[in-house]
């Protein structure tokens, strides 16, 4: 009798892996986009935030950690590409640091892309500057009003990535040149002042804020499909026709009626 051979099969894991080692990519790479808050000197957050960057590269020195942090007097933008296990890590620190000389305040989330196909930066930077602000008041908070608004705000900072990438790359300058020799040229990509301070102030729950998703993240969930130990479940949980359910009794009043049965003798 011939013997019949199992053939090889592929899982989701090989397949990931596949398409890892098509891309030169060890990793896929989330991009992430927030800006915040802060309480302080600039110089302390730019410390802050580059000791953790540091020291989870250490941890991590298989996966480059590249970004820009564009610090304002008062708040920040802070474009970070790397995994999604880092991403987390670096928000976990962030807020669990001790440095009183720098408190980190409200943080949200702009739009994030996962598995990025090309990196806007080499490595991770950061570049202190004063912001334009808008002549007009922003009050309106209806959600279409935050999102146009929240939408304008994306679309200036990767503009203003898109800027200093293409310059790397089409002048052969270094990009630590390029960040320091940022000048009024380019000042319109700049997000205002403004606007930050109306998307930090905007309450919503469409809002996704750094403390909702550690605490999101943090989270184990419980999940208990069935609190009796009877094995089968009983017929009330399962899914059925209502006329059935009403003939057929249930595991637990059928061993009810044999249990309260006397032995005859």
């Amino acid at each position: 009798m011939k013997r019949a051979i199992e053939p090889v099969r592929k899982s989701l894991l090989d397949v990931v892996r596949k398409n890892l080692r098509a891309a030169g990519k060890t990793t896929y790479i989330t991009r992430v986009v927030y800006i915040g808050e802060y309480t302080g000197e600039y110089s302390d957050l730019e410390e802050k935030m580059g000791s953790i960057i540091r020291q989870l590269q250490e941890d991590y020195n298989y996966v480059i950690i590249t970004g820009l942090l564009l610090v304002y007097p008062e708040n920040y933008i802070h474009v970070l590409e790397a995994s999604e296990d880092i991403i987390y890590r670096h928000f976990k620190a962030l807020y669990s640091s001790e440095n009183d000389s720098c408190k980190i305040g409200r943080s949200i989330f702009l739009p994030s892309f996962h598995h990025v196909h090309q990196r806007f930066f080499t490595e991770w930077h950061h570049v202190f500057t004063v912001p334009p602000t808008l002549i007009q008041k922003l009050e309106s908070h209806k959600l279409e009003d935050i999102q146009m608004q929240m939408s304008t705000c994306f679309n200036k900072i990767y503009e203003l990535c898109d800027h200093i990438s293409n310059t790397v790359h089409d002048y052969a300058v270094p990009i630590k040149e390029v960040i320091r020799n940022i000048n009024d040229k380019i000042s319109r990509l700049y997000p205002e002042s403004t606007l930050l301070e109306y998307l930090l102030n905007a309450n919503n729950p469409a809002i996704m804020t750094v403390e909702k998703y550690l605490e999101i993240f943090s989270a184990v969930p419980f999940i208990s499909l069935y609190s009796d130990k009877i094995w089968p479940p009983p017929h009330d949980m399962m899914f059925c026709d209502t006329s059935e359910k009403e003939d057929r009794p249930s595991v637990i009043s059928a061993k009810n009626r044999h249990g309260s049965r006397r032995p005859t003798r």
